[in-house]
């Protein structure tokens, strides 16, 4: 059953989508693509892109993870989401996958597993290689997520077996090649957190190698670390490049 609300300040509808808490936010005149944004992970977090967004048009959407750490079945279950609201809300058949640190390695994953249904995508410090976080050893930050979530969300890994691990983002890079899938991706030139030449860097090189420059937009946070994440003050360089694409 659903419940109408607000989310910051437009129209949505919370509901249950197998089992998992979902939202979807309401333009106040649809685009004609019907186009939509489906937020990855952290719902209310750094919410400026989709609001412009909003006022340009588009839904926005979310569905609940059952881990943060980008695993097969929580991108599965958001393919059956996007087929859902496809149905019963007339939206497009590809969103546009907003991703931050964590939720860049389930917008990436998802991307690799169904680029069918990906138009454009924004990502934020995206998470992109498991054996740095969390398998870096000697920071405890690491070594806490390490032993509560991600043994969990992976049953039986290993660090030594992050060396074959298949679920890595970064590994969905080809498929993302492959089909253009364009992105748009902000990092903080002081993030420690997660280093941008370990992780965004390495599928900006992808892009660039591929010669798909003109699909790929880097925006660097001069001076900045992991948060905030996107352009709080100015999202337009952000919507700009994703209106270009789902026009």
């Amino acid at each position: 059953m659903a419940a109408n609300g607000t989310w910051f300040g437009f129209p949505c509808e919370s509901f249950t989508f197998e089992g998992k808490d979902a939202l979807i936010v309401f333009p106040e005149t649809p685009d004609e693509k019907r186009n939509w944004t489906l937020k990855m992970e952290y719902r209310d977090a750094y919410p400026e892109t989709e609001l412009a967004l909003l006022k340009k048009g588009f839904h926005a959407a979310f569905l609940t993870n059952r881990t943060r750490w980008a695993t097969r079945d929580d991108c599965d279950a958001k393919d059956r989401f996007c087929a859902y609201l496809q149905e019963h809300y007339g939206l497009r058949d590809r969103c546009v996958p907003v991703g931050m640190s964590c939720g860049g390695a389930h917008a990436v994953n998802f991307a690799g597993f169904y680029p069918e249904r990906v138009a454009c995508m924004f990502i934020d410090a995206p998470v992109l290689d498991f054996i740095d976080l969390p398998g870096r050893h000697g920071s405890p930050s690491c070594e806490h997520i390490w032993e509560t979530e991600f043994t969990e969300a992976y049953p039986g890994i290993s660090r030594v077996g992050l060396f074959s691990f298949d679920n890595h983002p970064i590994g969905k890079a080809p498929v993302l090649t492959e089909h253009r899938i364009p992105i748009v991706l902000c990092h903080g030139t002081e993030d420690i957190t997660v280093d941008y030449n370990r992780h965004g860097r390495l599928l900006y090189e992808a892009y660039a190698d591929a010669g798909l420059s003109r699909y790929f937009l880097d925006l660097p946070r001069e001076y900045e670390g992991h948060h905030p994440h996107g352009f709080p003050g100015d999202p337009t360089p952000i919507v700009d490049f994703i209106l270009k694409f789902c026009r």
